[in-house]
């Protein structure tokens, strides 16, 4: 993901599984000078905005296009995902030096820009999909993609990345979200104070998240129609299976169906997590305004196979959505249109 939507950046290159910014040649550093000036007519409005990433890296959005105009599916939005500023500065080394490119004032500038010319043309792209699939009324919804956050936040200054969160957020022209995988509550009122439309979290994980947070900043944040993406389903085989149970799943003496949670078993993980909150905020505004979602991304998922491990996927996205149903009907919440 760091190399996916930064790749437009001369210079980023993908080795071994790490992500570099070769700048070890005079021609290499000039090309990136030349970028750099093509960003800056970008801001100044005197080229057009908005970044694409070629389709061979983005190939999911344009496979999710083209089902969802073949098969009419009943879509009542569309969710994308772009790795956000922070994360992909602090993974990228500068060559030669092997520097963070987040403690280069200049590269961490242009890995900025990149990452807010991106947001607008994916925004955009998302939106055009959600209307002529689902209706003008539909969702269209865009994560900023922040794993490293709370990891940044300790050795990095605090108004420098709040202020590239904040760049990056005002170019995405739909609804807007940020997605933490650990320590949510490490950042979670940053966050809501950014006037995200909604806070990923993994709740399966940290179930007491929104319990440790300030009660009035979740207040406003409901009242003001906004709220949260529950990260309560399994999303690898060790969530799913547990550890001890992975070898025998994997020779077949264990079957991965005896460990897919019930609706009801999802559901009742959500309502733990809001026990709190049941005296301090409007659950069913918040509950309204939020989501159901999986921990992180479902790529490792290939135990016992990978054609088992989409299969299970499958079907705890079926799950999810039966949960959803089950959470909608109890909370008097009318089905989106």
């Amino acid at each position: 993901m760091i190399y996916q939507f930064h790749n437009v950046i001369p210079g980023l290159l993908l080795k071994k599984g790490a992500t570099f910014l070769d700048l070890t040649s005079v021609e290499k550093a000039r090309e990136l000078q030349r970028f750099k000036g093509e960003l800056k007519l970008k801001s100044m409005h005197l080229a057009p905005s908005g970044m694409a990433v070629e389709r061979r890296f983005i190939e999911g959005l344009h496979v999710l296009k083209e089902a969802l105009e073949e098969t009419n599916l009943d879509v009542w939005g569309v969710k994308g995902e772009l790795t956000g500023p922070i994360t992909e500065a602090y993974s990228v080394t500068i060559l030669p030096g092997r520097k963070k490119a987040i403690y280069d004032e200049e590269i961490f500038d242009i890995i900025l820009k990149t990452t807010c010319e991106v947001a607008s043309w994916l925004s955009s792209e998302i939106m055009k999909i959600t209307r002529r699939t689902a209706g003008k009324d539909a969702l269209a919804i865009l994560f900023i993609d922040e794993p490293l956050l709370p990891l940044v936040l300790k050795e990095y200054e605090f108004e420098k990345v709040n202020e590239a969160l904040k760049r990056t957020l005002a170019r995405i022209k739909c609804r807007k979200g940020v997605h933490v995988c650990d320590e949510p509550v490490a950042v979670i009122d940053m966050l809501i104070d950014l006037e995200v439309d909604y806070f990923s979290f993994d709740m399966l994980k940290y179930p007491k998240t929104l319990e440790m947070a300030d009660k009035s900043k979740i207040r406003e944040h409901v009242e003001n129609g906004r709220g949260f993406a529950f990260g309560v389903m399994p999303n690898t085989p060790e969530a799913l299976f547990g550890e001890d149970a992975i070898y025998n799943v994997q020779k077949g003496m264990l079957t991965p169906e005896e460990f897919l949670p019930t609706p009801q078993e999802i559901v009742e993980k959500i309502e733990l997590g809001l026990k709190k909150m049941m005296e301090k905020v409007d659950v069913k505004s918040l509950i309204e305004n939020s989501l159901i979602t999986p921990q992180c991304g479902f790529k490792s998922f290939t135990i016992p196979s990978p054609e088992k491990g989409e299969q299970i996927v499958r079907q705890l996205l079926g799950i999810q959505e039966e949960a959803a149903k089950k959470i909608r009907e109890k909370y008097q919440i009318s089905t989106p249109s």
